[in-house]
This record gives C-alpha cells, structure tokens and sequence, in this order.
C-alpha cells in the first residue's frame, strides 16, 4: 500500500512538472504571437497613416482653395457717359507704400511729381492687397478685381488655370511693355493687344534694376513717336477706352538684391516718379483732349529682408494715386477721417484727405472711369471718394457694380436666374438658400423707382446695402461646404490619434493583460463582424447621399477614410470597456490628474497654434516660468545654489527678445556688437571655470563636480573662428 501511495505521488509531481512546462511553452508561443502580431499590425499602421494624410492634404484644396472663378454671367453695361478716352496704368513692382511716401533723411520727397500731383490734382492712399503677395495675384486682383485664383497654386503664381473677365479684355486695345513674366501673362492671349518685354536674361538680380523701368518707358516713347508717321497707329491711338499698361520691375529686383533700405531700391523710386512724369507729358503733349485717366500703384510690397509673399503690412501695403480725368482733386483731410493704419508724420501728407482702398477696388475704379462694364468676377467695391461724377452718375456707378457682384451670387449659388436653375441648388442635397437675398429683385425695382424719382440718396443706401448683401452671400456659399468637410476631416485625424493610442496601450503596456486576462488579450485581433457589417453600412448610406448631392469624388475618400478608422477603433469595444471598467475602479484622484493632463496638452496645443501669429504670448510664458521654475528649483536643489535666480533672469531676459520684431532689417554694427558679447561671454566662462575652485557658490552652476574638458583648444578656436568673422564683417 506504501509504495503504491508512493507512486501515485511521484506520478502527480510528474505530471505537475509536465503541465508546468507545457504552460511555460504555451505562454512563449503567445508572447511570439503578439510579438509577431504587433509588428505586422504596425506595417500596416504605417501604410494607412501615409495614405490617411495623403487624402486628407488634399482637402486643403478643397476647403481653402476652390477657384472663385465662374463663367456665364451677363456683363453690366453702365447708363452713363465715361469721363475719360484712355487710362495708363503704372505698376511698380515690389514698390513699399511707406517708402514711397516718407520723406528722406534731408526732409525731401522722393517722388516730387507724385508728391505734387497728391497735393494738388489727385487722390492718394494705401491699397491693402492680400496674401499670396506675389506679382500674378497682385495683378489679377488690380486687373479683375478678385483675390486670385487659388488653383493657380499648383502652377507656382505663373499661369492662368481658368479664363477670367478683366479690364484689358474689356478695352479696345491695350500698350502694354515690361518684364517678360508679367506682361505675356496678361497681354499675350489677347487679340487686341500691342505689347513687347525685354529678355528674360535682362532679370539679372546681381545688377541694379532701374535700367528695366527706363527700357519700358522708351517702348512707350517709340511707339508714340512711330504713330506720327504711321496712320493706321494714329487712328487707334485715338479710339475710346484705350489702356496703357507699364510694369516697372526695377524695385522689385533691387528690393530682393540690395533690401527696401537700401539706396539703390530708394533711387529707383526717383526713377518710377520723373518715368511717370515723363508719361504724363507725352500724354497730355499728344492727345491735347484732357480726357486721359492714370493710375500709379503696385502689386505688392517688400519685406525688411527683400522677400514678399506673406501678410505682413511691408509686403500688402502699396501706394495709390489717382489723377486725371474723372478723378477728383485734393482736398484737406478731415478730422473724421480713420484707415487701418494712421497716417505716419514722415510722410508728411497729414493735412492732405487720404482714401485707402482694397487691391481688388483698383479695378471697378478703372472700368468706371473709362466706362466699360466691370469684370463679371470682380468682387471690387466702387471707392467713389476718387471718381469725380455727377450725383445722377455716382449712383448708377455703385448700381452697376452691385448689379454686376449680385449676377455672380445669382448665376452660382441662389435663387432662378432666367429660368436657370443655380449650380449649387442643383448640386446639394440639403440645400439652404441665402435668405437676405431671397427678395432682391424688389430692391432693385426700389432702387429703379428711386432713381426715376431722382432721389438719388435713398437710392445709393439701396444700392450700397445690396451689394454687401450679394458679396456675403458670395462668401457664404463659397464657404458653404466648409463646416461639413472640417468636421469631416477633424473627425479623421481625431479617429487617428486616437486609434494609435490603442495601439500603443494593446501593444507596449500591460493594461490588456491586467484588464481582461491573458487568453482574451491575445484574441483581440479578433474584430467583431457586427462592427464592420455596421461600418460598411454608414459608408454606403453616406456615398448614397454625396452621390446624390453630386459631391466631388474626394469627398466620397474623405467620409471613406474617417468611417473607416471610427470603425477600426469601435471594433476594440472589448478593451475599450474593460478599460473603462478599470477607471471606474480607480480613486477620483487618478481620475482628475488624468483629465488635468488632458485639458494641459489641449492648452499646449493651442497655445502652440496661436504662438504663430502671436508672438508676445511667448513673453507671457517666460515671465510666468522666470516666477515658478526658480521657486520649484530652490526647494528642489539639496545645496546652496545661484541656479534658480540664474534661470529667473534669462527667463525674463528671453522675455524680451519675443517682443521685438521678426524681421530686422541689415545693421553691420548690431551683427558686430553681438559677436563680441559671445567672445566675452565665452571668455567670462573660461575665466570663471578656471577659477572656481576656490569659491564656496559658482561651482554649483558651472558644475557641480568639476570635470577636465577633452579638448582645452577647441574653446580658443572657437574664440578665434567668431574673430575672423568679425573682421571680415567689419
């Protein structure tokens, strides 16, 4: 009986051994499954991720960069006499409003014709162009009255991606001369267009540019003089609604090579103003009718740097000045009168009345003067402070050019037009018309009345107040699928941030096998079918709806992807509710530092974000850590130590830096000056490392255990590398 008691024994250790191992082997087989799992899981996280923002920076495009452009639309012919035979226009090129009006170091203009022609025969102001401030947008928006084309984009600021309506298609003929990547761009297509430019090799951004401007001006001055011996020029010289475009490139090349500050770019605006002088007097010598418009102005500014592009006042405030027929004299400012920006004391121009414009308003003031029906995509308001017309005139003007931006609403987004059913009721599903402009046609028949009765006040407040109607409706319906593709895409990146989280608590933490056991942890691959099944179903409910609504096709990739990865993380229902079990479990107190953390990151974030556009917020930050960090450190660090009032004042020394400009423009002294602080920055550490030793407090914040450097010469050499240049700068 013993030994069988016995045997029975060593039977069930044996057996207890076995399983042991079969149990050991099973877990390492698992631990290799996931492992293995994990690492094909995250391949594919990678493939999905590039695909995810692939589609998704494409929506940018759709969000942000839909072409304002749209055809179909009827021109408005204006009901009144034009006050001028032909226009000139003058661009300068990369030409600062604000270096264009101050006076110089002497107290001297540097633009004496301009400067008398402000004071005592036009009109002058800032023109507020808008980002992209390059010289295609620029144009278009003086040209055709619209803020660019966005599509245009993808073709660099070249080339027209769409046809578009413009005061040069609207003339009878066009004289145009200037820079090969500007006037070609506009004048080249045109069939009624006499236009030359100069090599593109002339471009040179190592030489000085004014030489471009005065090679313009001589085109001009010869076909003038060539029109004296051939009669068929003469004739179409003398026609109405001639336009004479020159582009001046000369600033723009020295403000990119020499900097706005420059002499060389200060010169050249003494070249742009005795060039339009000269234009004047061959005009006015000419013609000899005084029925001859000009407007002088520029596409764009020029950074501190010499660079443009952005929204920053150097690059989108230009100058205007206006003066002619059909443009009204000067006039002393008035005590009412505001802009955006005061009118500086260097200019100079405080007693003389400035009227400030936006870029796309130069063109409705082009098409009025010379009595052409404004651009059909023109989103201009007519400035009326610069034309000179009779009351009756004045609200006819304002009345076609609200008559012309209300076509635009109709033709694209509202109610019938002509029995023509709009593009975009035709094209939504839920379609929310603009209501303000649902009785539009009674306004207009008010304005009619009112002018037929000749109470031309009410008649322009009408007039006035249904064109801010037409242009934000414009703005809302081209805005109109915004919110849904922002939700849309918000929605997918959020479904990605927070799938990759899953991931990395499935894959790097021990939560699923603390949470729901090691068995059900390794079968969490094992998505629920009910959860695809329901997923599928969403997506073809919703392609359904986009179909019928004539959505474009990435809108259908947009909904796919963001559907796809809500469904990916519902599929983890399981670990998500354990895991939501285990923080019911948890103390209240985990809970709020886990959502104090939350809400921190969305702070960070956000401050981040509004960082880019406001610097200062940078200087609230280190004031407020210059406060805290040496409070902590004091109380952190076991020694006695000058640490933390080290860090209290470069906190709040930093604090400054983010107040002062973001761009400074060239200062040789301010680049010597610093140079050398860091030579005798660098020399005060050395000297202090050297003779630490002996104090009681510096090696705590030098080091705390002094070490020998590796390499003792490589601080002279330093020192001897700042040295050279700082004789090369000097």
């Amino acid at each position: 009986m013993g030994r069988e008691k016995q045997s029975k024994t060593e039977k069930t250790r044996s057996n207890g051994n076995l399983d042991d191992g079969v149990g050991e082997a099973s877990k390492m087989q698992m631990i290799k499954r996931k492992t293995w799992m994990t690492s094909r899981r995250e391949k594919w996280l990678v493939g999905l991720g590039v695909i995810l923002h692939a589609v998704y920076m494409l929506s940018i495009f759709d969000i942000y960069f839909k072409s304002p452009i749209v055809h179909g639309m009827d021109p408005v012919k204006p009901r009144f006499s034009p006050p001028a035979k032909r226009l000139v226009l003058i661009i300068g090129d990369g030409l600062r409003a604000d270096k264009f009006y101050e006076l110089d170091e002497k107290g001297n203009t540097r633009a004496p014709f301009l400067r008398s022609v402000i004071k005592q025969r036009g009109r002058w102001g800032v023109s507020h162009a808008r980002p992209p401030t390059e010289s295609r947008p620029g144009h278009v928006s003086i040209l055709a009255g619209f803020y660019e084309d966005p599509s245009a984009v993808t073709k660099g600021w070249k080339d027209n991606p769409v046809e578009y309506d413009s005061v040069l298609n609207r003339s009878h003929h066009i004289f145009s001369y200037g820079s090969p990547t500007v006037v070609p761009l506009f004048c080249g297509a045109l069939p009624h267009c006499t236009w030359n430019s100069y090599p593109h090799e002339f471009e040179d951004y190592a030489t000085e540019g004014s030489f471009l401007d005065e090679w313009s001006f001589d085109e001009f001055q010869s076909l003038l003089n060539r029109s004296k011996e051939d009669q068929k020029l003469q004739q179409l010289l003398q026609q109405d609604n001639i336009v004479v475009f020159l582009h001046l490139m000369g600033c723009d090349i020295n403000g990119h090579s020499h900097r706005p500050f420059s002499s060389t770019y200060l010169n050249n605006i003494k070249v742009l103003d005795e060039i339009s002088h000269k234009v004047y007097n061959l005009m006015e010598g000419y013609f000899k009718d005084n029925r001859t418009a000009y407007i002088f102005t520029a596409d764009h500014g020029m950074s501190d740097k010499g660079s443009h592009g952005d929204g920053h006042p150097t690059c989108t405030n230009t100058p205007l000045v206006a003066w002619g027929a059909g443009v009204k004299s000067s006039k002393p400012a008035s005590k009412n009168q505001s802009h955006g920006i005061p009118t500086p004391n260097e200019w100079g121009l405080d007693g003389i009345e400035r009227v400030d414009v936006n870029q796309a308003d130069i063109s409705p003031l082009m098409s009025t003067l010379l009595g052409q029906p404004y651009p059909v995509n023109s989103v201009g308001i007519l400035p009326l402070d610069y034309v000179d017309l009779a009351e009756s005139e004045q609200v006819e003007a304002v009345l076609a050019n609200t008559k012309q931006i209300l076509n635009q609403f109709l033709r694209n987004f509202s109610l019938k037009l002509i029995g023509d059913q709009n593009i975009k009721q035709s094209n939504s599903f839920f379609f929310k018309p603009f209501e303000p402009l649902a009785n539009y046609s009674s306004v207009l028949d008010k304005i009619e009345e009112f002018i037929s009765t000749k109470d031309y006040q009410s008649a322009m407040e009408l007039s006035e107040n249904l064109r801010k109607l037409a242009l934000d409706g414009l703005h809302y319906f081209q805005t109109y699928d915004w919110m849904m593709l922002m939700t849309m895409v918000t929605l997918g990146y959020i479904g990605w941030i927070v799938y990759l989280v899953i991931h990395v608590l499935q894959s790097y933490t021990s939560l699923p096998d603390k949470i729901m056991g090691e068995e059900q942890a390794v079968q969490l691959e094992n998505k629920p079918q009910k959860v695809y099944i329901l997923g599928s179903l969403f997506i073809g409910a919703f392609s359904i709806l986009l179909y019928i609504g004539r959505s474009p096709p990435l809108y259908h990739a947009y909904m796919i992807m963001t559907v796809f990865l809500w469904t990916q993380i519902l599929s983890e229902y399981q670990f998500l509710n354990a895991l939501w079990k285990m923080l019911q479990k948890e103390k209240l107190g985990y809970i709020i530092k886990l959502l104090v953390y939350c809400v921190m990151s969305l702070l960070v974030a956000e401050f981040l974000v509004h960082s880019f556009t406001e610097r200062r917020l940078y200087t609230l930050c280190f004031l407020i850590v210059g406060v805290v960090a040496p409070l902590y450190l004091y109380r952190a660090i076991p020694w006695r130590s000058w640490i933390p009032a080290f860090i209290w004042a470069s906190c709040w020394c930093l604090s400054i830096f983010t107040l002062m400009p973001a761009e400074i423009p060239d200062n040789t002294l301010l680049v010597i000056g610093s140079g050398a602080l860091i030579i005798l920055i660098g020399i005060a550490a050395r000297l202090l490392e050297l003779y630490a030793k002996e104090s009681k407090y510096w090696p705590t914040i030098i080091n705390h255990e002094l070490s020998k450097p590796k390499l003792p010469m490589l601080f002279h050499l330093q020192v001897l590398q700042f040295a050279t240049v700082e004789m090369i700068n000097i």
